[in-house]
C-alpha cells in the first residue's frame, strides 16, 4: 500500500497547461515526454492557414518548425525555400503567451485532437501556454475533480469532454498505443 502511494507521489507526468490570463479558465492536457503538439491559426494579414509544430523538451517548449502552403506567409516569416515545412528548432522556454485572434480557426492539436482557443477564451484574450511536470497523484486528483462534475458539463463541439470544477477544465486525451 505504501509503495503504491509512493508511485503516485514520485512518478512525474508532463502536462500542457493553457490558462486564460484575462478570464479564470484553464485546460490541462497530459502529454508524453517529447510528444509533438501543434498550434494552428489563420495568418492575420494573408488569411492563410499556418501550423507551428512544437515539442516539450526538458521543461521547455521547442518550436520544431512552421508549416504553410502560402508563399506570402513564407515570405512574411522570411523563409526563402518554397517547401511546405520550415525547420526551426528554437527553444522558447517553459511559458509563452498566445493572444486569441479576432477570427475563428485558432487552436491546439494534440494526438490528432483539436482544441479551439474559443473553448478557453474570448477574442483578444491572452492565453498562457506552459509545460508543467507534476506528480501522477496530483494529475489524477485533477482528473477526479473533473469527474465529480462531469455530469453538469456538456461536450464540446469536437466531442472533447470539458471536465470542470468552477472554471478549471481537464482534458484527458487517449495515449498513443504502445507508449508509456
Amino acid at each position: 500500500m505504501i509503495m503504491a502511494g509512493g508511485v503516485f507521489l514520485l512518478k512525474k507526468v508532463i502536462v500542457l497547461h493553457l490558462e486564460n490570463m484575462d478570464h479564470p479558465r484553464t485546460i490541462r492536457i497530459r502529454i508524453n515526454p517529447t510528444e509533438p503538439f501543434s498550434i494552428f491559426y489563420i495568418h492575420s494579414i494573408y488569411k492563410e492557414p499556418v501550423i507551428e509544430e512544437f515539442q516539450a523538451e526538458k521543461g521547455a517548449v521547442v518550436l520544431r518548425g512552421v508549416r504553410t502552403k502560402s508563399p506570402a506567409v513564407m515570405e512574411y516569416y522570411g523563409f526563402e525555400d518554397p517547401k511546405e515545412f520550415h525547420s526551426m528548432n528554437q527553444r522558447l522556454g517553459a511559458v509563452f503567451i498566445i493572444r486569441r485572434g479576432m477570427g475563428e480557426g485558432q487552436g491546439l492539436i494534440v494526438r490528432e485532437r483539436k482544441i479551439y482557443l474559443s473553448e478557453i477564451g474570448e477574442r483578444g484574450d491572452r492565453i498562457q501556454l506552459r509545460i508543467e511536470s507534476m506528480s501522477l497523484g496530483r494529475y489524477l486528483w485533477w482528473s477526479l475533480r473533473g469527474v465529480v462534475t462531469v455530469a453538469r458539463q456538456s461536450r464540446s463541439k469536437l466531442g472533447i469532454a470539458s471536465l470542470t470544477l468552477a472554471t478549471t477544465f481537464h482534458v484527458g486525451l487517449p495515449r498513443h498505443s504502445g507508449s508509456q
